[in-house]
């Protein structure tokens, strides 16, 4: 890519890996001014900054645990700092952790709703109070395709992400016509930590179209939202089909059977 001057910034939140990172490789790649959320990971959120940079593209770091509250109040401001106007908020970044209506914590229940449904809420909040200029801002929403085929797994982050679900759908309204905010919901697209190869591409499989999101159809999916000025409060599903058979148990356990 030949080096220009971004005329427009997008911060991603968790951008250092997975599907954050797919996705700040292609915006940078499009012109974008890329400010790289990230918390616990520093090396990984330094070298894709490192990445975009040497292939001609522009961004910043902007390091912070979104379970703190006063970390969230001041983010849209240091990823607008000594950049091109913010134009696009992804938020990318959820915590995923199993816990069950019978067994979770306080603290599990807070850490997810923190981050899963609180923190996108609060940056969209901020993020379209700085859309002054008369420009048009766009907010995605990684939400989870069980939304539309709910089980009980993985209880306080299904809970959150719903409410985020319901996020998208009335900040959609509340913050038009100034601010479109639209929502991408992927099956399983990545191995998960203690996932083997085996068993992701089992599960990866288990759909009525054989094959499931991977990581070009989300980022196709960011671009499309991009592309269409009147789309909003609208939800893209890449899941191979999966939701459609309403599965009694998340995928990856089904794929251990």
């Amino acid at each position: 890519m030949t080096e220009t001057t971004p005329q427009r910034t997008a911060l991603i939140t968790g951008a250092a890996v997975r599907v954050g990172a797919a996705m700040a490789r292609a915006l940078a790649a499009d012109g974008w001014h890329i400010a790289i959320n990230y918390h616990n990971s520093h090396y990984e959120a330094a070298i894709l900054l490192s990445e975009i940079q040497d292939k001609g593209g522009r961004g910043h770091l902007v390091p912070g645990d979104l379970r703190d509250q006063d970390v969230v109040n001041g983010m849209i401001a240091s990823a607008a700092k000594d950049a091109p106007p913010l134009r696009l908020l992804v938020n990318n970044a959820s915590l995923f952790k199993i816990d069950d209506a019978l067994n979770m914590s306080l603290q599990s229940w807070e850490d997810h709703h923190a981050v899963d449904l609180r923190a996108p809420v609060f940056l969209a909040r901020d993020f379209a109070k700085c859309q002054t200029d008369g420009q048009t801002g766009v907010v995605v929403n990684l939400l989870d395709n069980k939304m539309f085929a709910l089980n009980s797994d993985f209880f306080s982050y299904t809970v959150a992400k719903f409410g985020l679900l319901g996020a998208t759908k009335t900040l959609a309204m509340e913050l038009a016509p100034h601010v479109r905010v639209c929502g991408i919901a992927p099956g399983i697209t990545l191995p998960s930590k203690n996932q083997t190869q085996e068993r992701f591409q089992t599960a990866h499989g288990m759909n009525p179209m054989g094959k499931g999101a991977t990581l070009d159809q989300l980022v196709a999916a960011l671009r499309f939202i991009l592309s269409v000025p009147a789309m909003t409060g609208e939800v893209i599903t890449i899941d191979g089909g999966q939701s459609l058979e309403g599965m009694p148990r998340d995928v990856s356990f089904l794929a251990e059977e």
